[in-house]
C-alpha cells in the first residue's frame, strides 16, 4: 500500500460517523498492507514510532517543521514561518503550499524516515532533523505531507482508540471482532500495540503465549468503588484492605541492572525518581517488578504531604535543591515478577506474601499498611486509622483475587471519604465539548461538556456540564491552551451525545470533578436507558477539582462506576 493510500484512511476515519466504522475501515486498511508494514502502520496511526514508554520523540517543534518546509518548497523561512503562524495548523499550511506531487512513498520508507529523525541526537542533530523532514516533504504529496508534519509536531490527533485498533485487527486477520479479548490479554501485559499487531499475523496461538517481560511496562490494574462498609463488606466478605496512599503510582523494573519506572499512563518517568530507584538498589539484586505509591514527606516531619507535591519532580531535569525540598517515599503494595516468576495469576494473598518475603526496608521504602477485615466494624477503624495516618482511603482487595491487567473489577475496591453533601468520590470525566462564555466570561469558555468512558463500546457518553471551580487563569488562559490542539470541527465518532456544544473537542484532557449527586437526565448519555427507558444518568451541581495528566482517556470513570455510584446513593 503507497502512504498517499493509508492518508486516504485516515482522513476517511476521521470522518467517520460511528466507532463501528472506524473498526471496519482500518480493518479493510490493515488486509491491503504488506504483512511486515502492519506494525507500522499502527505506529503511525498514534503518531508516533514506538511505544511511549520507549520515550523516543522526534524532538521537532513547530518551528522547526516549518523551516523544514520551507527547504522543501524553496522559499524563504521567516515568510512561511509567517504563514504557519496566521494559518495556526503546519498541516493544512502544507496541503496547500506544495504542489499535487509524489504520491510514490510506502508507509515503510515514511516509517522509516520518521524513525531516523526520531533516533538523530547530539551536536548539529537539528540541523539533520530538518534536512532529513525536507527531502520527505519534497517526495510528498500535499496531503501525506500535512500527515507528516503534525505527526513529527505531535499534532496528529485522530483519537484512534487502542480498543478500536485491537478490534481492527481482529477482525483483519482473525475475521472475527469476537476475538478481541486474546489480542487486549497480549496488549495489557506488555503495552505495545505494535508488538501485537506482529503477533497476530500469526494467529491466536502466538497470542495466546504472550507473557509478561521485565521492561515493558504491564498496564495497571483499577478498582471499582462503592460508597460505604456495609456495601464493601457484603461485595467482598472477609477480605485484606490496604491505605490508599495520596502519591502517583508507579510500577517498577528491575532486570539485574536497569531500572525502568513507568506511570498509570505507561510513561517512562525514571528519572524523576533517582532517590527511590537509588534506595531500591541498596536493598534489591535480582529482577523484579513492583507497583508502589510515590509519596513525598515532610523533610523534617517525615509526614505525608498531598498529590499536588509530587507533580514538582515532573521536570526534565531533577536539581539536588528539588530533590530536597520534595523527598519521596515509596509504599510498595504489589509483586508481579520475582525470582524469574511471573506473579500476576496467582491471588492476591499469595502476592502479598511472597511481596513481604521479598521486601526489604529501607528510609524511603515501606509495604502499605495491610489489615485483614472481617467485619463493618474493623474496616471502619482500619479506615479512620488510614486518613488519621494522612491517606485518602481504603483499597480492599479480595484475598483470592488475581492481578487483572489493564481492568476494573470489584477484585480491588476503593473506599474514600466522603464529603458533607456531596457524593462519597470524585469523578474523573473527559472533556469532549465546550459552550463559549458571556458576560465576565466573554471569550472564553463559559462552560465544558465532560463524559465518562463506557468500555464495552469504547466511546465516550456525556454526563455534565462543569462551569464552576475554575479561575480566571484557568477560563482565560490554560483551558484554551489544553484543550485547542484537540479541537475538532465535528463531533468525535465515539463520543455520544444529544447536546451540541460550541465548539467539539478530541476525548484527551481528564479533570477531576465533584459533585452534590447523580440524577436522572434526558439530555445525557451516559448509562442511557439503563436505569429508565429515555434517561441516562448526570450530575447535579458539578465543580471542577483538578486535572488528571496522570489519566489517560480510557481511564477515565466509566459509565458503570456511575451506575453503580447512582444505585448506591439510595441503598
Amino acid at each position: 500500500m503507497t502512504f498517499r493510500r493509508f492518508v486516504a484512511t485516515l482522513l476517511e476515519v476521521e470522518r467517520a460517523s460511528s466507532r463501528i466504522a472506524m473498526v471496519k475501515m482500518l480493518a479493510e486498511a490493515f488486509r491491503e498492507l504488506p504483512p511486515e508494514e502492519v506494525p507500522l502502520a499502527v505506529m503511525l496511526l498514534q503518531g508516533r514510532v514506538a511505544p511511549e514508554f520507549e520515550g523516543l520523540e522526534f524532538g521537532v517543534a513547530e518551528k522547526e517543521a516549518a523551516k523544514a518546509l520551507a527547504l522543501a518548497l524553496g522559499r524563504d523561512e521567516f515568510e512561511v514561518l509567517q504563514a504557519v503562524k496566521a494559518r495556526g495548523d503546519i498541516g493544512a499550511y502544507a496541503r496547500e503550499a506544495l504542489p499535487e506531487q509524489g504520491g510514490g512513498l510506502t508507509v515503510k520508507q515514511v516509517y522509516d524516515e520518521l524513525r531516523a529523525i526520531a533516533e538523530d541526537s547530539g551536536k548539529g542533530s537539528q540541523l539533520r532533523k530538518r534536512e532529513r523532514l525536507a527531502r520527505l516533504l519534497a517526495a510528498a504529496s500535499p496531503e501525506e505531507a500535512a500527515v507528516i508534519l503534525r505527526t513529527v509536531t505531535g499534532r496528529l490527533r485522530l483519537g484512534v482508540g487502542d480498543a478500536t485498533v485491537l478490534e481492527a485487527l481482529a477482525l483483519a486477520f482473525l475475521g472475527d471482532r469476537g476475538k478481541k479479548p486474546l489480542l487486549e490479554r497480549a496488549y495489557n501485559l506488555t503495552s505495545d500495540l505494535a508488538y501485537v499487531a506482529r503477533l497476530v499475523l500469526e494467529g491466536e496461538e502466538a497470542l495466546r503465549r504472550v507473557k509478561l517481560e521485565v521492561g515493558k511496562p504491564v498496564r495497571m490494574m483499577l478498582a471499582e468503588r462503592l460508597p460505604d462498609p456495609e456495601r464493601i463488606m457484603e461485595k467482598l466478605g472477609p477480605h485484606y484492605a490496604e491505605h490508599k496512599y495520596d502519591g502517583e503510582r508507579v510500577q517498577v523494573h528491575f532486570d539485574g541492572e536497569r531500572f525502568w519506572v513507568y506511570s498509570r499512563r505507561l510513561e517512562n518517568i525514571t528519572h524523576q525518581y533517582p532517590d527511590l530507584l537509588e534506595a531500591l538498589r541498596e536493598v534489591q539484586r535480582e529482577p523484579f517488578i513492583v507497583e508502589a505509591e510515590a509519596v513525598v514527606v515532610d523533610p523534617l516531619t517525615g509526614e505525608m504531604r498531598p498529590f499536588q507535591n509530587v507533580l514538582n519532580r515532573k521536570v526534565k531535569h531533577l536539581t539536588p535543591e528539588l530533590l530536597e525540598k520534595y523527598p519521596v517515599k515509596g509504599f510498595v503494595f504489589e509483586i508481579l515478577f520475582q525470582a524469574g516468576e511471573a506473579l500476576i495469576d496467582r491471588p492476591y494473598s499469595e502476592r502479598r506474601e511472597r511481596l513481604e518475603r521479598w521486601f526489604r526496608p529501607h528510609e524511603r521504602l515501606e509495604l502499605s499498611s495491610k489489615r485483614f477485615i472481617e467485619t463493618t466494624e474493623e474496616l471502619v477503624r482500619f479506615f479512620d486509622a488510614s486518613i488519621e495516618a494522612g491517606c485518602e482511603g481504603l483499597v480492599c482487595k479480595k484475598p483470592d483475587g488475581e492481578y487483572e491487567a489493564g481492568k476494573r473489577g470489584f477484585k480491588w475496591v476503593k473506599y474514600k471519604r466522603g464529603i458533607a453533601g456531596k457524593l462519597s468520590d470524585t469523578l474523573d470525566l473527559v472533556i469532549v465539548g465546550a459552550w463559549l462564555g458571556r458576560g465576565r466570561r466573554a471569550g472564553s469558555y463559559g462552560s465544558l461538556l465532560a463524559a465518562v468512558y463506557n468500555p464495552d463500546e469504547d466511546r465516550f457518553e456525556t454526563l455534565t456540564k462543569v462551569g464552576s471551580g475554575f479561575s480566571d487563569e484557568d477560563l482565560n488562559e490554560v483551558l484554551p491552551r489544553r484543550l485547542e490542539p484537540y479541537r475538532r470541527e465535528a463531533r468525535h465518532p465515539r463520543v455520544w451525545s444529544l447536546l451540541a456544544p460550541d465548539v467539539w473537542f478530541e476525548p484527551a484532557l481528564v479533570v477531576e470533578v465533584e459533585a452534590q449527586e447523580i440524577t436522572l437526565s434526558p439530555n445525557h448519555t451516559c448509562a442511557f436507558g439503563v436505569v429508565q427507558e429515555g434517561r441516562g444518568l448526570a450530575l447535579r451541581f458539578p465543580r471542577f477539582v483538578r486535572y488528571r495528566d496522570d489519566k489517560s482517556p480510557e481511564e477515565a470513570t466509566t459509565t458503570r462506576e456511575v451506575v453503580e455510584m447512582y444505585r448506591n446513593q439510595w441503598a
